[in-house]
């Protein structure tokens, strides 16, 4: 006896059935699931996709590498060496030696505008102001 490989039409309108109810369950609970879509949700989930990424997702390092980068960026800070160090998810401080208090104040400005610093510990010191010796009225271990 041959072996028929053919479909008979009653194989046929009974896996159709099925494949036609399994989509139709299927379309009814992924509607249940997804809920209504009409114009004003679509419009929503439209503007929610075209607005940046949250700053949060940035990392502390990442934002501490931007304001490295801002620093680098600006003319009057490019050549100082200065340093940004991540402190906390939104804090960065800022390291290094400068000229005048102006420029230490130009830095924590120019650190401040990188998006998620929320705040920023400047170290940065000044020459000629920090880095004299304090007068003490102790004797010094230097001249014994």
């Amino acid at each position: 006896m041959p072996n028929d490989d053919r479909i008979s039409i009653g194989e046929t309108l009974l896996w159709g059935s099925l494949g036609i109810f399994t989509g139709l369950v299927a379309g009814i609970v992924v509607s249940e699931w997804i809920g209504d879509v009409n114009r004003p949700r679509i419009r929503r989930v439209a503007a929610r996709l075209q607005q940046p990424a949250p700053v949060s997702s940035l990392t502390a390092a990442a934002r501490a590498r931007s304001a490295g980068a801002a620093l680098q960026a600006h003319a009057a800070l490019r050549d100082l060496g200065l340093q940004a160090v991540a402190v906390s998810q939104s804090t960065v401080e800022l390291r290094g030696w400068v000229a005048s208090r102006s420029t230490r104040a130009l830095a924590a400005r120019v650190a401040r505008g990188v998006p998620g610093v929320e705040m920023i510990i400047n170290n940065i010191l000044v020459r000629g102001e920090d880095d004299l010796a304090v007068p003490t009225d102790e004797p010094s271990d230097l001249l014994a």
